[in-house]
């Protein structure tokens, strides 16, 4: 009665694994994948929830330690604007306390603002980000 049930949600987990790559999913399939077999061998309904809510926590504890192992040299997060803080750059148009002017960052020139004069050709460092303007000091 329960088989085509467990299996279904077996197939959308399953399939939500991978898509997504966290082992999480993967679990709850493998729990479903479980209790459908146990349906199919004519266990009560009772076993079967058992079955699935034990093997998917199993699955889930062996599988963490291997996501973690996996994804232990994941690229940060940081969208590509945070990655500029901290990085040096060329002043290519002076920068006045009340004067924006340009830098250019790995190849890509920006908008830069500070607190001090800063002339062009100068190296700076950037400090933060203020809208589509970087806000940098003398390097």
């Amino acid at each position: 009665m329960y088989l085509e049930f467990w299996i279904i949600l077996a197939i959308i987990f399953l399939i939500g694994e991978l898509l997504t790559g966290g082992f999480y999913l993967l679990s709850i399939g493998m729990g479903s994948l479980a209790a459908a077999i146990l349906n199919y061998l004519h266990f009560s309904i009772i076993i079967q929830i058992v079955a699935f809510i034990l093997i998917t926590i199993i699955f889930i504890i062996i599988s963490r330690p291997i996501y973690k192992k996996l994804n232990k040299n994941a690229v940060d997060k940081k969208s590509n604007t945070e990655r500029l803080i901290g990085l040096h750059a060329k002043v290519t148009e002076d920068i006045g306390s009340h004067k924006i002017g340009t830098i250019n960052v790995n190849g890509e020139v920006w908008k830069a603002i500070s607190d001090e004069e800063i002339s062009k050709g100068e190296l700076v460092e950037i400090m933060e980000i203020d809208g589509v303007k970087l806000k940098v000091k003398k390097a």
